[in-house]
């Protein structure tokens, strides 16, 4: 499927929207076209026949939740076997990434974490995992591409698909999980990848990410419940995002918050 999208007269530039759909099984899973780089695509495509409805607001901006689910973020780790060391916050740079299709990873921690020590992602057993959405004020993308909105649209939930996998993996190729409906500046359930056999630190990689802005933008225009633009579309080619990836080990304190 291929999505386009339309954009208000005075304030919103958009980019070609991509295939949805992800998968939300804890299996392992093999995708397909998967790859490290990610194009932008320059300029704009409007989308076809749009004309704005009578009553349209093109100035609406919704606003983000006040309160989180699943804890703030910032919680202690839970020491379940006497360790000492807090759980790992990967924030510092924060991984950013840009819009991208279906099966493409758009942030590995063994290519786009040049200055973190490897080590920290090696387990003998637990790995546990949970995201944080951000929006993204301008500046640059884990891979060096430029963010070209400032402010970033105002999306208010997101997906993301996270794969774990050992370093003898192709990239896309490990244990999957979707994280739904999170938003941004909370922290998503906590999830338990499969800890494959191998002497090297685990990859965390990020892939298949949605957001509800495209669905709010076409609401806000008067066209509401958007076929494959609702309640979730791949974030635009154009739109930086960050998100903070926090995880633990069998050697850290393990991370809290409830479970998938």
């Amino acid at each position: 499927m291929k999505n386009t999208h339309f954009f208000g007269t005075l304030l919103f530039l958009a980019a070609a929207l991509v295939v949805t759909g992800c998968n939300e099984s804890s299996t392992k899973k093999n995708t397909t076209t998967t790859t490290t780089t990610n194009p932008i695509t320059p300029g704009y495509t409007p989308y076809p026949g749009y004309t704005p409805a009578p009553g349209a607001t093109p100035g609406y901006t919704p606003n983000p939740p006040s309160n989180c689910q699943n804890g703030s973020g910032y919680e202690a780790g839970i020491a379940t076997n006497g360790q000492t060391i807090e759980y790992y916050r990967l924030n510092n740079p924060m991984p950013t990434a840009h819009g991208a299709n279906q099966g493409v990873v758009v942030f590995s921690t063994e290519t786009d974490l040049p200055n973190y020590n490897q080590n920290i992602f090696f387990s003998d057993s637990r790995f546990n995992v949970r995201i944080i959405p951000k929006y993204k004020y301008g500046g640059v993308d884990s891979k060096g591409q430029s963010c070209g909105f400032n402010p970033p649209q105002k999306f208010t939930k997101m997906n993301f698909g996270v794969v774990v996998r050992s370093r003898q993996s192709s990239p896309g190729i490990g244990d999957y999980r979707e994280f739904r409906d999170v938003n941004p500046d909370c922290p998503s359930k906590v999830h338990q990848f499969q800890v494959p056999s191998t002497p090297d630190p685990l990859v965390i990689e990020v892939m298949n990410v949605q957001w509800d802005w495209s669905c709010i933008d076409y609401e806000r225009q008067g066209y509401p419940n958007q076929p494959g633009y609702c309640p979730y579309a791949n974030v635009w080619t154009t739109e930086c995002y960050s998100f903070e990836i926090q995880f633990s080990t069998d050697t850290t304190k393990d991370l809290p918050g409830p479970r998938y």
